[in-house]
């Protein structure tokens, strides 16, 4: 006989980590796709700096949540842990990403110019793509680390990975429009459209996988069914889904419509807010809303 209860072991700090983990991959792809177009060169620098700077902050809070800096010491040194611990895997992924993706950035700036290498150089070209690989798995892999938790349904399940994926790619667009907002003259309406249009895409996306995602968990169980009720708060229900999701994808269509440049980086700019906003709630609601079985 079981009785179900909420997990209480991992909360605002993981809680951040993962949305900052996803955040900042996603700004990272998309910066480093307008770097290869050569588009927006000051809004892909920044992006491309931010985002190693973002999963490392979230980084740290994660090795902060565990507690011990001799447990953070044996990730790095028992490799018999990679085959069989997602955490151990997640720790060189996420240092891999954040030394790479910082060596691809820095460059540009004045004090990092003895570097050997640009981002034009064989090199650097070579670690541009490793990053940018690294970085598309960066956002997914907090979906595995909690997926593997079998006693909570609501984590224990293969929708998890890419609605963290997909919600990382939406608020890296949604950042990159912020940073957009200090450039409008560069970016220009036609860039904010581009944004807008790739982030309506992956709204959609979002929602149809978030949609997924809670009727495979609600079918998952009473315990998944707790789960499940205990997500239909306001702050899940109004802040991460019509907050987060719905209103800035109708603010991005009426910007698709408009010419004006101060009327569009108005409404997508707003429109970053709520994403970003939405994004960390979202992941709040899921970390927080997991049943545990317990077994008495």
């Amino acid at each position: 006989m079981g009785k179900r209860e909420g997990q209480k072991s991992w909360g605002w700090p993981v809680v951040i980590y993962v949305f900052l983990a996803g955040c900042g991959g996603g700004t990272f792809i998309f910066s480093y796709l307008l770097t290869i177009l050569g588009r927006y060169e000051p809004v892909a620098g920044i992006g491309l700096l931010i985002g190693p700077v973002l999963v490392g902050i979230g980084s740290l809070l994660l090795m902060f949540d565990l507690g011990s800096p001799a447990r953070c010491y044996r990730l790095f040194t028992a490799p018999g842990t990679l085959v069989s611990s997602w955490m151990a895997r997640g720790t060189w992924i996420l240092t891999a990403f954040i030394i790479l993706g910082l060596a691809y950035a820095l460059p540009t700036l004045a004090f990092f110019e003895w570097l050997p290498w640009n981002r034009t150089s064989v090199p650097g070209q070579i670690i541009g793509a490793a990053a940018a690989f690294l970085a598309l798995v960066v956002p997914i892999y907090p979906g595995f680390l909690l997926g593997v938790i079998r006693s909570v349904p609501l984590w224990n399940t293969p929708v998890l990975p890419p609605l963290f994926f997909l919600s990382g790619l939406d608020t890296g667009v949604a950042l990159l429009a912020l940073i957009s907002v200090v450039y409008p003259t560069v970016v220009g309406v036609e860039g904010f459209h581009l944004l807008g249009a790739g982030d309506i895409v992956l709204i959609v996306l979002l929602l149809i996988t978030l949609l997924a995602y809670l009727e495979i968990v609600r079918q998952g169980g009473i315990t998944a069914a707790e789960s499940v009720r205990l997500l239909r708060r306001p702050l899940f229900i109004v802040g991460a889904i019509v907050s987060g999701m719905l209103v800035p994808l109708a603010l991005l269509i009426v910007s698709a419509f408009a010419s004006n440049t101060a009327t569009v980086v108005a409404i997508e700019g707003f429109a970053g807010i709520l994403v970003l906003l939405g994004g960390l709630l979202l992941r709040y609601s899921v970390v927080t809303s997991g049943v545990r079985l317990a077994v008495r």
